[in-house]
């Protein structure tokens, strides 16, 4: 400790003030005019502005003698420039050779580079590319990335998968925190809404080694919004009505800049009734209700960059498909009457999520210092209304210590250490326990080296980690504690090529998770998911060794995606249902598979036709398929799926204008690859619409309309919880969705 304050006040001691102004102009590289309303973005301190319409821009404020600067406008190729600061700079820009809307730079939680010059495909969208077509909670909006899936449980809980892996295989991270909130119960939801987030980033397979290293399915990085540019503010208020479960979303959120004090704030309210099925009647108990609040601080001071972030959510889920009946019909769980009020059984979710980073930028390193908590509260109320059939808590404190180098023009690396502790604890009052009281340690330290020459990028990167569980005996159902240390390691090599409208990016990575407490000790009936649930204190940590490759082709008109895989993963854990009853639930004991082959491919087109620039049409398809050593197929393996946008982009001139028309065709095959006690799935089609209108002044007004499932098709997903009980999927859902915004820009 006294060491690490040591080092803490040397780096405070290092920091010199700049009182400077950078200003300068973005031009064109051909024209060498000045391209009205470019915008220059410093990536380490969050901090932007847009040119005039000269391409003129200013910025002041107390910055080292070197920084990294993204310098972006439209229909231009986006600029990462490492330069000194000064007056009257000029950055030259080349026009682009694609008229196609690609983001180009991957989300601000990652590496900060340009998309072509990354070593794994990273899939990056907006908040506002994935709701092009208005989704009802973040787990849909999500599911419009390739290779990316939602397992739910009616509207209120979803959780992501990737690649056919979900649960504790599946980090989410947001702004570099690690989410950790019960994600290892199927009727656990994601714990946090899309208030605030700007971007969502998704690394697929163990290709990550500094989120950790329980990421076998991949990592899911939620990014907050950017700040505000300097001197401006930004007020944006929104309300969704969508008419299935007579549900709405309010929100409210705030951007400024006020002088070297960065504010980002907000709130959000949702209540949904039951769901309406396509049939007409409604899915008993799928109500919901959740709330929102976040507040973002940042501010920096030459060389150091400090941000402060807190998010609180809480929710009030029902739990569709609850029964004590021996003999299980769908029309068990639907009812002729939508009902918004509260009924047993019940949970109630609260999360807390705090971070700290400070950052330090020198002239060739820069050193990330972030520290962070997180809170979960669970509740299950099931007969009783005063007493919780399940209760518990669960805190995590963590760390990461990271260092960016650029040794040379050509050399690079990062490294660090990371590290969480948790402890769980269980309600006394609780009628029962499903897991009992434990604490978690974690420790790592990784490193990966990046070389560039020509039109190559190259990487290689080593992680060790170790884990220590903890649990304790007591007298309620867990006579025997439980202590192991677990420790492996993760390694990653592979290499980009980029040229002209050509990029092949080739990766083999490995990773290891260590078994989660509730597969090793759980013993109880999980009402959540109607089963009683054994743990195996025998398990071992699964091994697992990925084989990427990315081809890409991108010219003016057309761009093309082409990305398989296959996985290795050994001692691969499962749920294995037994022929036994106890509390009159189906009991279901962990246990491992020792060899599965994970395979598939993601693929896409987007073309965008010269004849028609309004026009883009958007295709993917993806394909996954699990096998053990003998041939068996592994359960829980997502259908095949075909998605397809058209999209209109209206350039109108007038002040109430068409912004686009969305139409949106998605397609899920049959699953017949399924496991021993698995039931098939059929194949569906949906088909969702959307159009915006805006009044464009200088604080806009946006209203859209369309619906989801405009065919009112019956269906079940094959992830859906409620398949097991023949509980269809929501039916038609129209929405009418508000956006109004206010700027405001000092000048």
């Amino acid at each position: 400790m006294y060491q690490f304050i040591s080092l803490i006040a040397l780096l405070l001691a290092s920091v010199n003030l700049y009182a400077q102004e950078f200003s300068g102009q973005i031009l064109d590289s051909t024209t060498k005019e000045g391209i009205p309303f470019a915008q220059l973005f410093l990536i380490d301190y969050h901090q932007g502005v847009n040119a005039d319409d000269k391409g003129s821009f200013s910025l002041s404020g107390k910055f080292p003698d070197r920084v990294k600067v993204r310098v972006s406008a439209f229909g231009y190729e986006t600029a990462l420039i490492e330069t000194s600061i000064s007056s009257n700079l000029k950055f030259y820009l080349v026009e682009s050779e694609s008229h196609i809307d690609v983001k180009e730079v991957t989300a601000s939680g990652s590496r900060n580079d340009l998309q072509k010059n990354s070593i794994t495909h990273v899939e990056m969208r907006s908040i506002d590319e994935l709701n092009a077509v208005p989704t009802t909670n973040l787990g849909q909006a999500i599911e419009q990335l390739p290779g990316v899936y939602n397992s739910s449980t009616g509207n209120g809980v979803s959780k992501p998968v990737i690649r056919g892996l979900q649960g504790t295989r599946v980090v989410s991270v947001l702004n570099g925190i690690r989410i950790e909130n019960q994600q290892w119960g199927g009727d656990h939801g994601m714990g946090i809404t899309e208030l605030g987030i700007g971007t969502v980033e998704v690394i697929k397979g163990p290709a990550s080694l500094v989120y950790g290293a329980d990421a076998l399915g991949g990592v899911i990085y939620y990014a907050d919004e950017s700040f505000a540019n300097q001197k401006t503010h930004e007020l944006k208020a929104s309300s969704q009505f969508e008419s299935n479960s007579l549900g709405s979303t309010n929100a409210i959120f705030y951007r400024g800049s006020i002088k070297g004090l960065k504010i980002n704030a907000g709130g959000n309210f949702s209540s949904h009734a039951d769901f309406q099925l396509p049939s007409g009647k409604f899915a008993k108990n799928s109500r919901y209700q959740s709330s929102s609040g976040k507040l973002g601080l940042g501010w920096s001071k030459g060389k150091w960059i400090s941000t402060l972030k807190y998010v609180y959510s809480t929710a009030q889920i029902g739990i569709p498909g609850h029964t004590h009946d021996t003999i299980i019909y769908p029309e068990l769980f639907q009812s002729t009457q939508q009902i918004r009020k509260k009924s047993l059984p019940v949970q109630y979710f609260s999360n807390h999520i705090a971070s700290f980073d400070n950052k330090f930028v020198f002239k060739r390193q820069t050193l990330d210092l972030l520290v962070g908590f997180t809170r979960n509260q669970l509740e299950e109320f099931e007969e009783k209304v005063t007493i919780p059939g399940m209760s518990i808590a669960l805190n995590n404190g963590l760390y990461t210590f990271k260092m960016n180098a650029h040794l040379t023009e050509r050399w690079s690396v990062i490294y660090g250490v990371q590290g969480m502790y948790q402890w769980q604890k269980n309600d006394v009052k609780a009628e029962e326990r499903l897991v009992p009281d434990a604490s978690q340690f974690d420790n790592g330290v990784f490193a990966t080296i990046y070389y560039d020459r020509l039109n190559w990028r190259w990487q290689v990167g080593v992680r060790g980690d170790v884990r220590q569980i903890n649990s304790e005996s007591d007298s309620v159902g867990f006579p025997n504690a439980f202590n192991k240390t677990y420790s492996g390691y993760n390694f990653a090599f592979g290499g980009v090529f980029h040229k002209k409208t050509q990029t092949v990016r080739l990766n083999v990575s490995s990773g290891f998770r260590v078994p989660h407490l509730s597969e090793l000790v759980s013993d109880g009936v999980h009402h959540g998911t109607l089963r009683y649930e054994k743990g195996n204190t025998n398990l071992r940590s699964e091994q697992a060794i990925q084989l990427d490759v990315t081809y890409e082709y991108e010219n003016e008109h057309l761009s093309i995606i082409v990305n398989p895989f296959v996985s290795y993963v050994q001692h691969f854990v499962y749920l294995n249902p037994l022929d036994t009853l106890i509390e009159g639930f189906q009991v279901f004991a962990y246990d491992q598979i020792p060899e599965v082959y994970l395979s598939g491919f993601d693929a896409g087109i987007h073309y965008h036709p010269h004849f028609a620039h309004f026009l883009h049409f958007e295709s993917t398809f993806s394909y996954i398929r699990g096998l053990s050593a003998t041939n068996e197929n592994v359960s829980l393996m997502p259908q095949p799926r075909w998605t397809n946008s058209l999209i209109w982009r209206f350039n109108q001139k007038t002040k109430v204008r068409m912004k686009d028309i969305v139409v949106q065709y998605n397609h899920f095959f049959e699953q017949n690859d399924v496991s021993q006690f698995e039931s098939r799935s059929s194949s569906y089609g949906l088909l969702n619409f959307s159009a915006t209108l805006q009044l464009a002044t200088k604080s806009p007004l946006q209203l859209q309309v369309g619906a989801r499932n405009l065919l009112n098709s019956n269906y079940i997903d094959h992830l859906s919880r409620l398949k097991n009980i023949g509980l269809e999927s929501p039916g038609r859902n129209i929405y009418v969705k508000l956006i109004a915004t206010i700027n405001y820009e000092k000048k």
